[in-house]
């Protein structure tokens, strides 16, 4: 069994953390099944904002999200070196999640994680289940995405 920093790593969870509209976000890296560069894509007319289009993996087609609406943020413009993060609801839904960056793998005990209330907005609250301090600075917040909240979110759920 694995030890860091004094811990075994059963204890230990992690996180895959991203950047979206300036900020850091975080999920189990469970639940994520891969990392792609942005796909090429067709555009879905008279959709909704958050669905940028449609795009074909190995013969399946997902949907490409920006959640940053969800999220209060600006809605995203998509750049060519953007990043998709392909989310499993575990009921067989997958999206294509985009994102602006991907950083790397940050394990943590869950007791590092702090309640978001008071240190994020009302409308990402509903999204995000705790933070953490990113760098040990602690200047730099990673918003825990709670992947349960954000599938049922209406603007999701209204397509489908």
């Amino acid at each position: 069994m694995a030890i860091e920093n004094g811990r075994t790593a059963q204890e230990m969870e992690r996180l895959s953390i991203f950047e979206l509209g300036g900020k850091l976000f975080g999920l189990d890296i469970l639940n994520s099944r891969e990392v792609i560069s942005l796909p090429n894509y067709t555009p879905l007319p008279n959709s909704a904002d958050i669905f940028s289009g449609v795009f074909h993996l190995r013969g399946e087609i997902y949907p490409l999200v920006d959640v940053s609406p969800v999220l209060g943020l600006p809605p995203k413009k998509i750049q060519p070196d953007d990043m998709v993060i392909l989310l499993d609801d575990m009921s067989d839904f997958v999206i294509g999640m985009l994102v602006d960056k991907i950083h790397s793998v940050l394990p943590f005990l869950p007791a590092e994680q702090k309640m978001p209330r008071g240190i994020v907005s009302k409308q990402m609250e509903s999204f995000v289940k705790g933070v953490l301090y990113y760098h040990q600075d602690k200047q730099q917040v990673v918003h825990i995405l709670d992947l349960n909240s954000l599938f049922r979110a209406k603007q999701l759920v209204a397509h489908y």
